[in-house]
């Protein structure tokens, strides 16, 4: 079984990278695509009795009904809600990318997709250590992943967005296309220009948007997955990633 992999970024933290996500891995499961996400390091761990919560795992889980446990959806969940490197110093956590690349390997060996959502944007470090920093673009290099750029469509996104194009071009990697987050029903003037302008500017599809959610609560995202499948270029997609 040939397994297709996917690196979904955003511009800024909490632009909808988890949304997306999650979305997405239910509408491939939906249509038969035997798809698992990834989250290799959860900052903002949640603290419980029984341990801490990676948020974005939690998410994926109560919108797709996957059977799998934390463990297996993420290698590092740290409670400080700070880049996954800060948070893992001032926790005393040692991030092994060897480790990140055996779990992600392990997924991809029984999955047709495997969906590896980042932390915050691109220029991220994931890891410090004597030696230097390893970046988020380090661990998309070595995983030979394709990136999906979850944007948005309001003031701001077209120096955000042609940025981030930019800067992943820099380290020579592949941007597949643009998935506009909270896209209004009827878009302003701005908007529709805003998205007009990040294609016409990056040179990148938008191949998909996600609408405004009047509940973006787990089972409101299930209740909004029908509709989804008409703003969603799933087979583009697909098609894409496996160029």
């Amino acid at each position: 079984m040939s397994t297709y992999s996917l690196f979904i970024t955003g511009t800024d933290t909490g632009v909808g990278k988890t949304l997306a996500t999650a979305c997405l891995t239910a509408l491939l499961n939906e249509s038969g695509v035997n798809t698992i996400p990834y989250k290799p390091v959860q900052s903002g761990g949640i603290a419980t009795a029984a341990g801490l919560l990676a948020e974005d795992v939690l998410f994926y889980q109560d919108v797709c009904s996957l059977p799998y446990t934390q463990s297996q959806l993420c290698s590092y969940c740290l409670e400080p809600a700070f880049s996954p490197h800060l948070a893992a110093r001032e926790t005393g956590v040692h991030i092994e990318p060897a480790h990140i690349h055996t779990q992600f390997h392990q997924l991809a060996r029984s999955h047709d997709v495997v969906l590896v959502e980042g932390a915050g944007g691109l220029a991220v470090p994931v890891a410090e250590t004597d030696s230097g920093l390893y970046m988020t673009t380090d661990l998309i290099r070595e995983l030979h992943l394709p990136l999906l750029l979850v944007t948005h469509a309001g003031l701001g996104t077209i120096n955000h967005t042609v940025l981030t194009v930019e800067y992943a071009r820099s380290y020579g990697l592949t941007v597949i296309g643009l998935l506009v987050n909270q896209m209004p029903a009827v878009p302003t003037i701005m908007q529709q220009d805003n998205i007009r302008m990040i294609e016409k500017l990056t040179g990148v599809p938008v191949l998909g948007t996600i609408p405004e959610l009047t509940d973006a609560s787990p089972s409101g995202v299930r209740q909004a997955l029908p509709d989804l499948t008409q703003h969603i270029q799933l087979e583009t997609i697909l098609q894409k990633i496996k160029a």
